[in-house]
C-alpha cells in the first residue's frame, strides 16, 4: 500500500523551495505519494488557500485530509495544528530549516520523525 506524504513548502527565489517554518503561511503543499520500495511515484501541489489568514492552520488540517495524507512534515506547528492532524489520523513530523528536498531524502530514509510544538502558539488555541 502506498504511503501519503504532505510537505507544507515555502517558495524561495532561486527555485530552492524549503519546508514552511509557520506550518498555517506556508505557500504550498507538495503531496508525494511513496511505494513500498521508498519511491516517489506521484508528486501533486496544492496552493494553500488560506496563506496569510491569521489562525488558518486550525482550518488546514480538515483540507489535507482530503488528499488521503498519512503524514504531514512542517518546519513548525502548534498545539491545535498537531491535535487536529492527530484527529485525522495523520502523523506529524517537524523539521525546521530543511529544503523541501532534504526533507523527502530524510522522510525516504527513515531518518525523519517527531514532533516539538511550536512555543508562542498558545494563542491559536
Amino acid at each position: 500500500m502506498n504511503h501519503r506524504l504532505a510537505i507544507a513548502v515555502e517558495e524561495c527565489t532561486g527555485n530552492i523551495d524549503k519546508v514552511a517554518e509557520h506550518f498555517g503561511r506556508c505557500s504550498k503543499f507538495v503531496v508525494c505519494e511513496i511505494n513500498p520500495a521508498k519511491e516517489v511515484v506521484l508528486k501533486e501541489t496544492y496552493f494553500n488557500p488560506l496563506s496569510g489568514h491569521h489562525g488558518g492552520q486550525c482550518q488546514l488540517p480538515g483540507y489535507i485530509k482530503q488528499f488521503d495524507v498519512n503524514t504531514i512534515i512542517a518546519g513548525g506547528m502548534g498545539r491545535k495544528a498537531i491535535a487536529n492532524f492527530h484527529q485525522y489520523g495523520i502523523e506529524v513530523i517537524t523539521a525546521p530549516g530543511l529544503k523541501y528536498e532534504e526533507a523527502l531524502n530524510l522522510f525516504l530514509m527513515n531518518k525523519l520523525n517527531g514532533y516539538e510544538e511550536c512555543a508562542g502558539h498558545d494563542h491559536h488555541n
